[in-house]
């Protein structure tokens, strides 16, 4: 017997927002602006760095080589997730990314997106 489908199972709430993630169109790294939130985020890579070429998809898949989370400030304390609580915790994380990618002068921040 099979049991019934329950989305709130943690195995189905993972696939579901691995789903999202997914489905979002990746955006140059470069290009990306200030907006407000936390989440998660992945960053894809397409370029030629040699290190990189053995977790860069071959297959075109656009798997991400990382996935990455920005948190509100206070959140891992219990503190409240109200509408009031904005911020650009998101964006700031993936801007720290693109500064340390531009900080390595072996790479090239137009081969990432996220």
């Amino acid at each position: 017997m099979t049991e019934p489908y329950n989305p709130l199972d943690k195995l189905n709430l993972g696939k579901s927002v691995i789903d999202a993630l997914l489905a979002s169109a990746p955006v140059p790294l470069d290009e990306v602006r200030a907006f407000d939130g936390a989440g998660i985020y992945p960053i894809y890579y397409q370029g030629p760095f040699e290190l990189y070429q053995s977790i860069t998809p071959r297959d075109g898949s656009g798997a991400p080589i990382y996935v990455g989370k920005a948190v509100l400030s206070g959140s891992r304390k219990g503190a409240s997730l109200s509408s009031s609580s904005t911020g650009r915790w998101l964006f700031n994380r993936i801007a720290e990314h693109r500064e340390s990618i531009n900080a390595a002068q072996n790479l090239d921040v137009g081969d990432f997106s996220a």
